[in-house]
């Protein structure tokens, strides 16, 4: 009997762009975790609520041989080839996570399921709870890689062992 493959193998080829700093850390035999971001912490927080992740900071990458919008990648920066057993891995679609980012702005302060009633006042876009429930409900249901136009990875850590290659990419300034 075959145990069921919720995304396809054991392993999950993802790509994701760190710093030299994520490297050393690696090198060293260390688990990296990512600090909170100061700028986007409360979008990063409610998603780590949502997904039911244990960390201070998602990281995000995207997978291998499948089509994605932005890389994450910065100046001097190291694009590192990870190959993470399935049960690490949660995915979102890179487009609803934008825009859910776009809506956190203008959700209340400590509960991300609800919209600020000044958000709603005047509202002459399309901005709308029934568009925010959809926006979490999408970000939390998992999928295969596949039902994704843009599948984007997102990780509690980087293990030292889960590193199959990496490339270190130098600024071109």
């Amino acid at each position: 009997m075959g145990r069921k493959r919720v995304l396809g193998g054991s392993f999950i080829t993802i790509i994701t762009y760190q710093s030299t700093q994520v490297l050393d850390i690696l090198h060293s035999g260390k688990v990296y975790r990512a600090y909170p971001s100061r700028t986007l912490n409360y979008a990063y927080s409610s998603l780590i609520d949502m997904l039911g992740l244990h960390c201070q900071s998602p990281i995000f990458g995207y997978l291998k041989y499948h089509r994605h919008l932005a890389d994450g990648r910065l100046s001097s920066s190291v694009r590192l080839t990870l190959k993470v057993p399935r049960e690490h891995v949660k995915l979102t679609e890179f487009q609803t996570w934008a825009e859910f980012i776009y809506y956190s702005k203008l959700t209340k302060p400590y509960d991300y399921t609800q919209l600020k009633p000044e958000a709603l006042q005047g509202n002459t876009t399309e901005i709308s709870q029934k568009k925010l429930d959809h926006l979490i409900r999408s970000l939390k249901r998992q999928k295969s890689p596949w039902a994704y136009r843009f599948p984007q990875a997102v990780l509690e850590e980087i293990r030292p062992e889960w590193v199959a290659d990496y490339k270190i990419l130098l600024s071109s300034t």
